[in-house]
């Protein structure tokens, strides 16, 4: 009973603790990390690395000598006719041979093909080893795009939920104002509808964040959570960060740092060295050889075993020159294919660089247009947000009627979405600009 007890008051203890960590806010980094955590292509990408890795081993121990251990034994069986003095016979006579060989060859010299193999090894393994880097930005730009929708219709929801208690209040005056006989009943159902518009607003918006977060919880390859929430950091001190805007001094910058380009590169690198390879194979290759070797021969029966075993060793060493004559074209056009290959790939570099060059130009005008869009609508929520103010005074005193006053609410809550849409966009974009600085993305 006691234990029981005890046990009780330590899972009272520890419960609160441990559903609070499990609700505690996610942070644009451990998004990004959890995504990577259970990234498949992250998995895959390292995989590839492995698989290099081994190849990188094999090219190298390729220059290492190999060794063998030979063995066979031979039975046979012969006949033979023997004429002797009264007669003559046909015997059948059987004879049992065995051979052991230890044999070994290293290659001395095969047109520098082993040497640029291990070269080219390196180089891919290089290149797979920046494809995980890809994958994981593009993962993460993925994650900061989802993050920041988010983030915009948690700030919606905001917006709405004080949209509704603004009309809330005002349905409340407006209801005490009807009771009085002071206001019409048109303006009376003017001001109620509205109130159960805003009321379906919110709900909306509250629905409309789950669905971004079940998006942004797919995205990271996490089960769906009820209790997933995302920590909302200082949007006006980001916003206030100044963005670069030269696209030239991106550019230039990108193109040292971009995992792609780099990938590009090396794979550009490991097709010459592939005509390398081909080049190789019309040059002499020459091998140093050694074996040792002995037997055993049933036939020698006045030998026994052992003897013939230990005397009969044979070592033997030698060189092997191979120098290829005529193979039919194959070497030529071996090259031929390496050339265009390595052609294709700096086909490929170019696209890429041009690709890269204009996405960043793309996003230096998304940035500034986005910013100049941003100043433009705080001016007019500021103006709407004073026409606002004015209209409810002027409605609460009898001034205007309600449809003038909700003409002139829903034109402020119409800006005022408007300029949450543009404010996000401008982090978004900035955003943007900073990972091809490369700068790390997060807030």
């Amino acid at each position: 009973m006691i234990k029981r007890l005890i046990l009780i008051q330590f899972l009272i203890l520890i419960i609160p603790g441990f559903l609070k960590a499990q609700e505690q806010a996610y942070t644009l980094e451990a998004c990004i990390n959890y995504a990577w955590e259970n990234s498949t292509e992250i998995s895959r990408a390292s995989n590839s690395v492995g698989i290099q890795n081994a190849y990188l081993a094999q090219s190298k121990a390729d220059r290492e000598p190999n060794l063998f251990l030979n063995g066979s034994q031979t039975v046979s069986s012969t006949r033979s006719y023997e004429n002797s003095d009264t007669d003559g016979s046909w015997n059948r006579s059987s004879n049992s041979n065995l051979s052991v060989s230890l044999n070994s060859e290293i290659t001395l010299y095969n047109g520098a093909k082993l040497k640029n193999t291990i070269a080219q090894n390196k180089t891919k393994l290089a290149a797979s080893e920046t494809d995980i880097q890809t994958e994981k930005e593009l993962i993460s730009l993925n994650i900061l795009s989802a993050y920041i929708n988010a983030l915009l219709v948690i700030e919606n929801v905001k917006n709405s939920e004080a949209q509704l208690q603004s009309t809330e209040k005002q349905f409340e005056l407006t209801e005490a104002r009807k009771s009085a006989g002071i206001i019409s009943t048109s303006d009376f159902l003017n001001i109620k509808s509205q109130y159960a518009s805003d009321k379906a607003a919110f709900i909306n918006a509250k629905n409309t964040l789950r669905i971004y977060y079940v998006a942004l919880m797919q995205l990271m390859n996490m089960p769906i959570n009820d209790s997933f929430t995302i920590q909302e950091p200082n949007i006006d001190a980001l916003l206030k960060v100044a963005s670069e805007s030269d696209a030239n001094l991106i550019y230039k910058i990108a193109l040292g740092i971009q995992p792609t380009i780099k990938s590009a590169e090396l794979n550009l690198e490991s097709a010459r060295m592939n005509t390398k390879i081909a080049q190789a194979d019309a040059l002499p290759q020459l091998s140093l050889g050694g074996s040792i070797s002995t037997g055993y021969n049933s036939g020698l029966d006045q030998v026994n075993f052992s003897e013939q075993f230990s005397n009969q060793i044979n070592p033997s060493i030698g060189l092997s020159l191979s120098v290829p004559i005529f193979q039919r074209k194959k070497i030529k056009t071996n090259v031929t294919i390496a050339n265009i290959q390595t052609q294709n790939e700096e086909l490929s570099l170019v696209d890429l660089k041009n690709d890269l060059r204009k996405y960043i130009e793309q996003a230096c005008i998304d940035a500034q247009i986005a910013s100049s869009n941003y100043l433009a609508l705080q001016e007019q929520y500021d103006a709407e947000n004073e026409s606002y103010h004015l209209s409810n005074e002027m409605f609460t005193q009898g001034m205007i009627n309600s449809v003038d006053f909700l003409t002139s609410k829903n034109n402020l809550v119409s800006a005022e979405n408007e300029l949450t849409q543009a404010k996000y966009n401008v982090l978004l974009q900035n955003k943007i600009i900073d990972y091809y600085l490369g700068n790390t993305i997060l807030f």
